[in-house]
């Protein structure tokens, strides 16, 4: 009996750890970093689509990544006659497949859900996403993965 309480115990530690809890937009308000991200997320409605089933990746710009962008232009988009504007820019930051850090060898171009090609790369061991760093990568949720990013992505054009 005790043998097989060790190897549960065991199977449990091995299992546990790789089970993903919760869907992109409850990790996003559990790490308390895009209060940003989910306020021009929930003006956009595209939380409720990042709520669904996926696969999805998202390059999340944290909170100090709003910083970058004026007051003017940041409340200018929460506004309900510009939220196209805001569904196009947050778009650029969606896929609808899951790619993680270990996909990516060298450079790749994609399409984003807005129907933007968006090029991602790996230069020295570290992921960019157009202009924007990749500083945490690979957060694995339910529905996909999620790549905390230093700067709101804007247009290569």
């Amino acid at each position: 009996m005790k043998r097989f309480y060790v190897i549960f115990f065991t199977l449990i530690m091995m299992i546990v750890p790789s089970i993903t809890f919760g869907s992109v937009i409850n990790k996003l308000n559990e790490t308390g970093k895009f209060t940003k991200l989910n306020e021009t997320l929930s003006k956009s409605g595209l939380n409720e689509n990042l709520k669904g089933k996926g696969p999805f990746t998202v390059f999340a710009p944290l909170d100090d990544a709003f910083a970058a962008i004026s007051a003017q232009t940041y409340y200018g988009l929460l506004r309900e006659d510009n939220k196209d504007k805001l569904v196009n820019i947050l778009g650029r930051h969606v896929f609808s497949k899951k790619i993680t850090s270990s996909d990516i060898d060298s450079e790749i171009k994609l399409k984003a859900i807005n129907g933007e090609e968006v090029t991602i790369k790996k230069v020295n061991g570290i992921v960019y996403i157009n202009e924007a760093e990749v500083v945490t990568a690979d957060i694995e949720v339910s529905n996909g993965v999620i790549h905390f990013i230093n700067r709101v992505l804007q247009p290569l054009n």
